[in-house]
């Protein structure tokens, strides 16, 4: 249910939004989940169902941690490999976390879980790996499969990669091309993300099982596509260059055709989450490209600005949503009076 690295907007002030008549709140205040001490700016990429967390964070010294948020606790800083960076990327319901932190000589994928640390996934003989994705299976308790990236031997290319349960890695491949990222899984394992083809300069999205290999799932016309993740029944989205890459729209992938979920009035939008209720969040550019907001988009009401579905006069602009929970919590960032934070928001019961 996923994500990147903090947002660089530069805006001029904070967006109060009143609802217009007849809106419906949906969600109860925004909670700011604050920064790591020292730090001014961050991030949330990960929330599972108990409400817990993670994304990246500036620190003391200015270096980028990631960070687990728990409501008893708030703000935990989780480390690194060595080095002086990390980012936490998805945590799944058992609360295990998954990202990339810097050792003393590279940036690697790793796992996090109790009591065993954070873990080093290594790589497929390359400098630098990330882990975006982990699964939850409800008969273990526990992740079975991590979705990433690594680079190959001699960092040649960079390649779609998975980890088992054992934390063995395997390379995905590519669609014909150089190079390829996993971004998302689900509950039975598919995979997904971005591939070049054989086409140069040609990007598609993939969907990944164990049967049938990394299968193309093309484009809205453009010469790029990017599949951020998948539900356990297997909806997809994302985002992809319209015809002639001037626009870039959010999609989803269902019954073997990709669907344009549009704008919020400008030319760019992006789907980085998708529940097991087929909710679906990102982030969308206003009429003119003014602005860049969170969206939530269903089937039954398309995509709606999150901006109008929390309570009037907040003190949030909320800049984009990169995961959402099967219960429906939402996580991303935004300008709270001026500073930009990671956000967490509740669905009203």
């Amino acid at each position: 249910m996923k994500r990147t690295s903090l947002i660089g907007l530069c805006l001029s002030g904070v967006l109060v939004l009143a609802l217009p008549v007849g809106a419906q709140v949906l969600y109860r205040p925004p909670i700011d989940l604050g920064t790591l001490p020292g730090g001014a700016i961050s991030n949330a990429f990960g929330v599972n169902d108990t409400s817990r967390v993670v994304g990246v964070s500036q620190a003391s010294g200015f270096f980028n941690h990631g960070f687990l948020w728990r409501k008893n606790t708030g703000m935990t800083d989780l480390g690194t490999l060595g080095g002086n960076f990390s980012s936490a990327q998805a945590i799944n319901d058992a609360t295990q976390i998954v990202g990339q932190a810097e050792t003393t000589s590279a940036a690697h994928a790793f796992l996090l879980k109790a009591p065993a640390g954070m873990q080093d996934l290594g790589t497929l003989g390359g400098s630098n790996s990330q882990a975006n994705s982990l699964n939850f299976d409800a008969a273990t308790e526990t992740a079975t499969q991590i979705a990433g990236w690594s680079l190959t031997s001699g960092n040649a290319a960079t390649h779609a990669v998975i980890w088992d349960a054992s934390l063995n890695v395997a390379d995905l491949g590519t669609l014909g091309g150089t190079n390829s990222f996993a971004f998302g899984n689900n509950c039975v394992g598919q995979v997904v993300g971005s591939s070049d083809t054989a086409v140069l300069g040609v990007s598609d999205a993939f969907v990944w099982d164990t049967v049938h290999g990394m299968q193309d799932l093309g484009t809205l016309g453009g010469s790029l596509a990017q599949a951020s993740a998948i539900n356990c029944s297997g909806l997809i989205v994302g985002y992809s260059f319209l015809v002639g890459d001037v626009e870039t729209h959010a999609f989803l992938y269902t019954n073997g055709s990709m669907k344009d979920l549009g704008t919020l009035g400008g030319s760019l939008s992006q789907a980085n989450s998708i529940n097991d209720a087929g909710q679906v969040v990102g982030s969308s550019s206003t009429t003119g490209d003014a602005d860049t907001h969170a969206f939530l988009w269903t089937r039954n009401r398309g995509m709606q600005d999150l901006n109008k579905l929390i309570p009037a006069n907040s003190g949030w602009d909320l800049l984009g949503a990169n995961s959402i929970s099967n219960n429906g919590r939402i996580v991303g960032a935004g300008l709270h009076n001026g500073a930009q934070h990671a956000f967490l928001v509740i669905p009203v019961q």
